[in-house]
């Protein structure tokens, strides 16, 4: 069981999402032992932005590729190796301005490639990443449950990744929703990442 731990904060050792996908990371590796890990930091390592190139490339059988159309996808190509690798996602992800922060977005703008990980037959698509447990640790500065952020739509985080998830094949899926930590009393902030601690402890042990 191979997992791939994605971190995609700006806040670096005072983030919240870092400071919780690293605690499943210890609470997985303490249950299963030593796994192998691939760990990926989109913050430090982000990707390329998809360029003209980029496209085309990715819409030309790989046999047809020119040099340069090979260059221009070879960033996107290793990232789909690394997911295609994975059993198991486990992703740090604060929700920035209602939702992922940019670098995740240009890290799934890298990943949806037609025949990498998702395939067209008979005018139906189908995600080709199976068989795979993904991990969402969600955390939001503000309290989701009350006042207008109560409204469905300030959210564009869940639904948008439920639905790039579904797309790629990765139904099993699980959010970890953590608020508030930000803008709220210290009390409320402990309370938000003792009760995530607690999830993920008994989402580990449901491996």
């Amino acid at each position: 069981m191979k997992v791939l731990h994605i971190d995609s904060s700006i806040r670096q050792e005072r983030s919240v999402s870092k400071e919780l996908s690293a605690f499943f990371m210890t609470t997985l590796l303490a249950r299963f032992g030593a796994l192998p890990v691939d760990y990926l930091d989109l913050s430090v390592d982000t990707p390329s932005h998809p360029s003209a190139l980029f496209v085309q490339g990715n819409y030309t059988p790989p046999e047809e590729r020119t040099p340069e159309m090979i260059a221009a996808l070879a960033e996107s190509e290793a990232l789909v190796d690394r997911l295609h690798a994975a059993d198991i996602y486990v992703i740090g992800m604060p929700m920035y301005n209602f939702s992922v922060p940019s670098y995740f977005k240009v890290f799934i703008d890298n990943i949806v490639r037609i025949n990498r990980t998702f395939g067209k037959k008979d005018n139906h698509y189908e995600g080709l990443l199976k068989n795979k447990k993904v991990y969402i640790i969600n955390t939001r500065g503000a309290d989701f449950s009350a006042g207008f952020m109560q409204e469905q739509s300030m959210d564009q985080l869940q639904p948008y990744l439920e639905r790039v998830f579904a797309f790629l094949g990765l139904h099993d899926h699980h959010f970890i929703n953590v608020y508030p930590v930000q803008f709220s009393g210290q009390e409320a902030r402990a309370k938000a990442i003792e009760n995530a601690r607690k999830t993920i402890t008994d989402l580990v042990h449901m491996l």
